[in-house]
């Protein structure tokens, strides 16, 4: 059994952002099926990249070889303790009693989030939390940022019970799925799809199942899955991004720490706008294409701007490890073309609501936006071919 989340928190660790399974970010990519012209790895299974000799990326988070060596602690990428806990793709609430929660902030309990990484529905099959007694030792154990170490390090923890939603066929396997063999029943989904479990193990120490049964549990109704990982939180679709038709006036900072303004487009007849994130690999691969479609038409009126969808949140505020994360990147794929933070207003709406990556569209001089939008990744002369097309109709 693969543990999705468990997955990303190790590499997430590994991009030294600390993160949990709360993240904001969709994890659709368009896969990329071209291959550089300069003998750099190109994998479009999502499994490895090579730019410059690093890795830029494994199972779709792109990172730097000089990120993945040496080890990390376990025990610091668990749920943190908090009052509450919400996940509306599941539709559940629920709170933890306190003397549960003072054990997960001394870390003699581990609290984990996993799910069905092997969905391929489009829909949530299961998911749960779960926790798990932690000796001094495990607490303190150290294992390498990549391989199984991970999964196996969290495999050695004492299970106590999971909370979580199961469909129908995930019902009939509950003992398999979370290596416990008592089941409460607490409710079902609206629909009827899907019901909830609170699970412990009998091998388990008494005092320490009754604190679980003291958990205080809401059954909400289910958000529809937006493809992330069903422990994200929803993005807001409000805005629909095909209905905004100006970048509008922003100010905002790029990687390289200038500031940038509307007026970055004011030096081109047309920008290319790339979307993209720093964990999506056809992204990445893409980037030195984009360079390469940069020097040789920026003498035509051409210009590229990148913009770094995970480097902030949708308020606009920065998350310095992914900003460092996306200097590196800019750094080793040679790219010259500005790459922007997302500003508070995510480009006058134009940021809302995507849900794959990379996204690609057209800016002119005046910060209109003009053609068409271009989802996933395309080689140099596929970029030469659509930006001729796009030129000549922003000539007329």
């Amino acid at each position: 059994m693969k543990f999705r989340t468990q997955k990303i928190a190790a590499l997430m660790t590994v991009a030294v952002l600390g993160i949990s399974t709360l993240g904001s970010m969709p994890v659709m990519a368009e896969e990329n099926t071209e291959t550089a012209d300069d003998g750099e790895a190109m994998a479009d299974d999502g499994e490895a990249m090579a730019v410059d000799g690093d890795a830029m990326a494994v199972d779709g988070e792109a990172i730097s070889s000089d990120l993945i060596s040496g080890t990390f602690k376990p025990s610091e990428v668990t749920c943190q303790a908090q009052d509450s806990y919400e996940y509306p793709f599941l539709g559940l609430k629920f709170s933890l009693p306190k003397e549960l929660l003072k054990q997960i902030e001394d870390q003699s309990i581990a609290m984990i989030t996993t799910e069905d990484e092997t969905n391929q529905t489009g829909a949530v099959t299961y998911a749960y939390v779960s926790w798990g007694e932690m000796t001094e030792e495990q607490k303190n154990a150290e294992v390498d940022k990549m391989g199984t170490g991970y999964e196996e390090w969290v495999a050695s923890l004492s299970r106590i019970g999971t909370l979580g939603i199961y469909d129908e066929d995930s019902q009939k396997k509950l003992d398999e799925i979370t290596g416990c063999t008592e089941h409460k029943e607490l409710g079902s989904s609206s629909d009827g799809k899907y019901k909830y479990y609170l699970s412990t193990n009998k091998e388990a120490d008494e005092k320490l199942t009754k604190e679980l049964e003291e958990i205080k549990t809401t059954i909400t109704e289910m958000t529809p899955y937006q493809n992330t990982s069903v422990f994200d939180q929803p993005q807001d679709a409000s805005v629909n991004s095909d209905d905004v038709t100006s970048v509008g006036k922003f100010e905002t900072t790029g990687i390289d720490g200038k500031t940038y303004t509307e007026e970055v487009f004011s030096d081109y007849d047309l920008t290319l706008v790339n979307i993209f994130t720093t964990w999506c690999s056809p992204c990445v691969q893409e980037i030195p294409e984009l360079q390469k479609l940069y020097e040789e038409m920026k003498e035509k009126g051409v210009g590229v701007a990148g913009v770094v969808l995970d480097a902030a949140d949708e308020n606009g505020n920065p998350d310095e490890d992914t900003v460092k994360k996306a200097g590196i990147l800019q750094e080793k794929t040679k790219a010259e073309y500005p790459f922007l933070i997302p500003d508070s207003t995510m480009l006058n709406g134009r940021l809302k609501g995507i849900n794959a990556f990379p996204e690609t569209f057209f800016v002119d001089k005046n910060g209109n936006i003009v053609g068409d939008t271009y989802t996933g990744s395309h080689s140099l002369d596929e970029w030469k071919e659509i930006v001729e097309k796009e030129l000549k109709n922003v000539s007329k």
